[in-house]
């Protein structure tokens, strides 16, 4: 009786989908449209009525705009696209809008699947169960969600519920163990390796729990492996404790006996630190610093402590929080600063400039709650007598970087760059794994689903993992966790702060706004399975998104840039035209919509352009003073010729001036003089309207003549200024100063400014160098033809000449220049 109900059902099912399907108002109904894109007689309503009531329930239909943004909403993407395809009386801008909203929330079941499939798939290998999904079925639960989020979720949720059965199964044969572990345990204290198994249950991990029952090596160390600090009541009270440890002969309650400490180590670190309560000296200090070494497991050895002057701190050091094979990746020397505290140490030392993160302890030393994080991080009292009860040293490292690293800026463990987290984590993928484990859970306490957010949005490209773990430490900063990023709380996707904190990270290691628009084509342009794009691919895609003239000829050189900077990867193992973007969950999303971004960067790239050849052009065009060109070209730009004509002369300007040498100019121009003020002044009119935030300030005498033809000196001088100009961009108050003196038979020009001043620890020699530059393509030879400018007009009294000096001005800190020129003996 069942099977012939269920055909019947089935025969009304298809009976309704062949007059649904020529239906016209079936466009208003979103369960009618869910109901014709699912795959004929399978994953039906369970009658015929059911699809019936669905219509009754909303008699006379719904806009279809409404109905696709209902149908996006419940995740029926088939349905919304057969909506989108077949009703034409959607507005463009609506169908539009609708459908890049679709291909977004493809991308994104497709990422919540991949995410969710790679959890469950590390929790089952974690736990030592069976994992019933391959990557042939994992791919194609990935496509299963392009079609529709519901059906996939429900297959994840039923996978999901069957692991969780079979861990709960394994897990309960587990403690059965650890209770007769328990009875076993020493009376009147709790068995530590008790606690660490519980913690390795609690969170899954069945395999390193199995292999610590049976007193094997449970092979690399995890986060929830090691052994938890005991609780801390708030209303005891440290120093009284610290009494109990430091007079044996006094009387003590019967439960301090689970708080003593678990060997020598131990209670030598607490006398030493009882020693601070009465003893500031350097000794003492140092005395406190070897006790925490040792009681780390660290070898003897000679620390010093030195006072810090107009403070009760003395700064000494500490080793062996990170001599553990796990822990040392986190550190490049392993030596710890810590500042130690005498009688009257309160508050927390200042840092140096630039110090690294650092550790402060002493007797009234407490953390003072700060919720942003520093370099300081306090190790109190209490902290020191939850550490003493842990027996031997195998997880004291980790138990006090549990204590510390929450109060350092993530960086501390994770580097300051992505250079220096991707030496962190190494090269093997394992080895990656676990040591983002570590660095995520002792700074910010995050569990394994929210690090496998943090590996599938990044694909462990470090640049991109430093900004989720930084954007990780702002949550816990303010009150929230990344936890949320985990695929059961929908993933990281839904963070739209985040989403763009990757985006900016990725465009701005292009390098610039040309490399920029050619990743976008790349992206946009790419395989959507493989990430491979063919240079000539990238190009077109950038010609179609209504690019600025010659943007062909400049997108295979930003590629080429883009491969340096590993934001592409060639093909094979030799050089080709095939590349790959290297996909991750992020650039798989802005995917969807690289093409109008990209659109919109070469629409401003376009604006910006014609923005420069109408303000800009007379000032720039100096860079060519001295090639022959230059006269035609100044006549052409004054006569309003057309913008083809203007780039044949600016390609010959650039072909001319590549192939100058500085000594031919010696009989170049008639004139072989000119006077340096009214060249000055030429150029600071032509520099206000290039750059209408920067003031000049210009000081030279009206009737100063030099040795040095106009031509020359006008491009000498525009590189130096042009330069200043640039530095001082977008400050507010911006100020170049141009200072000549003349100490015959020497002129002095010194062109000092408000930017930022030259990058920290370069050789000053080498911004003078050929192809040295810090302001982009085609910019690295302004300096280095400044100078052999200036040297082909040295004389035997002059040795003409351009050095980088000290400012000694204290409101123009930043690049300081002097010109050596020869002056005029006429």
């Amino acid at each position: 009786m069942a099977s012939s109900h269920e055909s019947q059902v089935r025969n009304h099912l298809e009976v309704a989908r062949e007059l649904l399907e020529s239906w016209p108002a079936r466009f208003r109904y979103p369960e009618v449209l869910a109901f014709l894109v699912r795959e004929r007689n399978a994953h039906v309503p369970e009658d015929a009525v059911a699809l019936g009531r669905a219509v009754l329930a909303h008699l006379g239909g719904r806009p279809a705009r409404v109905v696709c943004e209902e149908l996006l909403e419940r995740g029926e993407f088939d349905a919304a696209e057969y909506l989108l395809a077949g009703f034409e009386e959607l507005r463009e801008h609506e169908a539009d809008r609708l459908t890049r909203q679709l291909e977004s929330l493809r991308v994104k079941a497709a990422e919540f699947v991949r995410q969710r499939v790679a959890t469950l798939g590390r929790r089952a290998v974690a736990a030592g169960v069976p994992w019933e999904i391959g990557p042939d079925e994992a791919d194609l639960l990935v496509e299963q969600a392009r079609s529709g989020r519901p059906l996939v979720v429900a297959r994840l949720d039923e996978l999901a519920g069957g692991l969780e059965r079979s861990i709960a199964e394994a897990s309960r044969e587990l403690a059965d163990r650890v209770l007769s572990m328990q009875g076993e345990a020493a009376a009147g204290r709790l068995d530590r390796a008790v606690e660490r198994i519980t913690a390795l249950l609690d969170a899954g991990e069945l395999v390193a729990a199995a292999a610590l029952l049976n007193r094997e090596p449970p092979g690399a160390p995890i986060p929830e492996g090691a052994t938890p600090l005991p609780a801390w009541k708030e209303e005891w009270d440290p120093r009284k404790f610290l009494e109990y440890h430091l007079t044996p002969g006094r009387p003590r309650p019967p439960w301090f006996f689970e708080w003593r400490a678990a060997d020598p180590s131990g209670q030598e670190l607490l006398e030493a630190h009882g020693r601070l309560d009465h003893e500031g000296t350097a000794e003492a200090a140092e005395a406190f610093a070897r006790a925490l070494s040792s009681f780390l497991g660290a070898a003897d050895g000679h620390i010093a402590a030195t006072p810090i002057e107009g403070s009760p701190f003395h700064r000494a050091f500490f080793d062996g929080l990170f001599a553990d094979s796990v822990l040392e990746r986190l550190h490049p020397n392993g030596r710890v600063d810590l500042y130690v505290g005498g009688p009257g140490a309160v508050g927390l030392p200042e840092p140096r400039e630039g110090q690294a993160p650092y550790v402060v302890a002493g007797p009234w030393v407490e953390s003072p709650g700060y919720t942003d994080r520093r370099a300081a991080a306090v190790l109190s009292l209490r902290d020191l007598l939850r550490l003493v009860v842990l027996p031997g040293t195998q997880d004291r490292a980790a138990a006090v970087l549990g204590i510390l690293a929450p109060q350092w800026p993530v960086t501390a463990l994770a580097g300051n760059s992505g250079t220096d987290l991707a030496r962190r984590l190494g090269g093997d993928p394992d080895e990656a794994w676990r040591t983002l484990r570590w660095i995520s859970h002792l700074s910010l306490h995050l569990g394994p689903a929210a690090v496998q957010a943090l590996e599938n949005c990044t694909g462990m490209d470090p640049h991109l993992l430093l900004v989720m773990l930084q954007y990780a430490e702002n949550s816990v900063a303010s009150g929230t966790s990344a936890e949320h990023w985990a695929a059961a709380e929908d993933g990281w996707q839904r963070d739209e702060a985040l989403t763009h904190a990757l985006e900016k990270d990725l465009t701005g290691r292009c390098g610039g706004p040309g490399a920029e628009a050619a990743w976008w084509a790349a992206l946009a342009a790419s395989d959507a399975a493989t990430g491979h794009v063919s240079r000539e691919e990238a190009t077109d895609m950038a010609e179609a998104c209504a690019a600025p003239p010659g943007i062909r000829g400049e997108i295979p050189a930003a590629v080429d840039d883009l491969v340096r900077r590993g934001l592409l990867t060639e093909v094979g193992e030799t050089a080709g035209d095939t590349l790959r973007v290297p996909l991750s969950g992020i650039t798989r999303t802005l995917r969807a919509g690289a093409d109008q971004r990209l659109t919109a960067l070469l629409q401003r790239l376009t604006h910006a352009q014609e923005e420069r050849r109408d303000s800009e052009s007379a000032w720039h065009l100096n860079r060519f003073a001295t090639v022959p060109v230059y006269p035609r070209w100044r006549a052409a730009e004054a006569g309003g010729a057309d913008r083809s004509e203007l780039e044949e002369l600016a390609a010959e300007a650039e072909v001319q001036l590549r192939g100058q040498d500085p000594e031919e100019f010696g009989a170049a121009w008639e004139c072989q003089d000119a006077v340096l003020a009214a060249v000055l002044d030429l150029l600071a009119e032509e520099c206000r309207e290039a750059h209408p935030k920067t003031r000049l300030d210009v000081r030279c005498l009206p009737t100063l003549r030099v040795a040095v033809p106009e031509p020359v000196l006008r491009a000498v001088l525009y590189e130096v200024l042009d330069n200043a100009a640039e530095a001082t961009a977008g400050q507010d108050g911006a100020v170049v100063q141009v200072l000549v003196e003349q100490e015959s038979p020497e002129v002095l020009v010194e062109v000092r400014d408000s930017g930022p001043g030259l990058p920290e620890g370069i050789r000053r020699g080498r911004i003078f160098g050929s192809m040295y530059t810090t302001r982009g393509k085609g910019r690295g030879e302004g300096l280095h033809r400044v100078r052999g400018f200036l040297r082909a007009y040295a004389t035997r009294s002059v040795g003409a000449d351009i050095e980088v000096i000290e400012s000694g001005d204290p409101g123009l800190t930043g690049a300081a220049f002097r010109l050596v020129l020869p002056e005029h003996d006429g």
